[in-house]
């Protein structure tokens, strides 16, 4: 069998015409009349051809293709937010170029010289615990790279974002376990440097602030966003003297960890320390945790949105988009004189 692809040589040479005439002709140039054009097209169809979508972009200086680095492939999470932003890229014709950068800044360069080596159009980012104003995020904007973050970003560059209020979002958590009668509520919080982990430490001091309740720095510890790190924050809040009585965890990761080492310990959520998330997992789900769930199929298809904007030239000034979220209340954070009734 003759794996022989068609090209348009192979068109001009049937058709006894220039290979320019039948360049013209498949790319609809009017300087073709419309008899040859239709001949063209159907001696196209006859022999098979297909145009090398890769080359026509070449001469346009374009390659459909978007970057997308993410920290980690791990949880639902960010995958969830890809599916989002394939959905909208797709139908654009464009193609993702995925990176996961493991949570260092130096893999994280190192996939932005990458993405820019194949040429992207336009690069949609989560940042990793270690970064900060990194340089060469300036000098992506400073080319002006088209360039979107989702979710994790950093508060001081001028760039197109997409997010959810984390710190209102952690304030209503806090909030609701307050409401249900908690007053000793602890915090496994993720790393300081990250943006959203510092947002959600604000939203629990907030309610404390706003219900006049005490804040105690030793209920407070930052430990990571992983689901492993939840035991030595479960370890060290049961070795205190006066235990708290719930516990607000900066994400579900962590929250599913924290009950995990409840249960190991022999204790039971909520009726002796209550649990609440962060970002609605699907065991979380299945753990009844309640948590703050956020659309992350649609920071996707916004970012995606935002990123192709760019690409096509529409300039508008930086934008912040944030998204709305919701507070899915479950069994982990029964209200205190509903426990003894479970």
């Amino acid at each position: 069998m003759s794996l022989h692809k068609t090209t348009i040589k192979d068109i001009a040479k049937e058709l006894g015409i220039s290979v320019a005439t039948v360049s013209r002709a498949l790319t609809g140039s009017h300087e073709v009349q419309e008899e040859t054009r239709e001949m063209v097209l159907r001696k196209a169809k006859e022999l098979n051809y297909r145009p090398n979508i890769q080359a026509r972009n070449l001469l346009k200086n374009r390659t459909n293709i978007i970057g997308v680095i993410v920290p980690e492939f791990v949880s639902f999470f960010f995958p969830e937010i890809i599916i989002g932003i394939q959905e909208v890229a797709n139908r654009e014709d464009y193609q993702v170029l995925i990176c996961q950068s493991n949570e260092t800044s130096d893999l994280e360069r190192k996939n932005i010289e990458m993405l820019e080596s194949s040429r992207v159009e336009g690069i949609i980012v989560s940042v990793t615990k270690e970064s900060k104003n990194e340089p060469v995020f300036e000098r992506l904007l400073n080319e002006q790279m088209p360039l979107v973050f989702i979710n994790r970003v950093l508060p001081d560059l001028i760039a197109d974002k997409v997010i959810i209020d984390d710190r209102k979002w952690a304030f209503k958590a806090v909030e609701h376990l307050i409401k249900c009668g908690y007053r000793r509520i602890a915090h496994l919080g993720g790393n300081e440097k990250l943006a959203v982990s510092a947002n959600r430490l604000q939203g629990y001091l907030d309610a404390h602030r706003h219900y006049g309740l005490d804040v105690h720095p030793n209920l407070i510890m930052n430990l990571g966003v992983q689901q492993e790190r939840a035991s030595l924050g479960v370890n060290y809040l049961l070795s205190l003297k006066v235990k708290p009585d719930a516990v607000f965890c900066v994400n579900d990761p962590v929250a599913v960890g924290c009950m995990l080492e409840l249960k190991k310990r022999g204790l039971k959520v909520p009726e002796d320390i209550a649990v609440v998330g962060f970002s609605e997992s699907p065991i979380g789900r299945i753990m009844e945790l309640t948590s703050v769930s956020q659309p992350t199929y649609e920071m996707g298809r916004v970012a995606a949105g935002k990123l192709l904007e760019q690409i096509k030239g529409n300039c508008k000034p930086a934008e912040t988009v944030v998204l709305d979220a919701k507070l899915n209340i479950r069994n982990s954070s029964l209200p205190v004189h509903k426990r003894t009734q479970k």
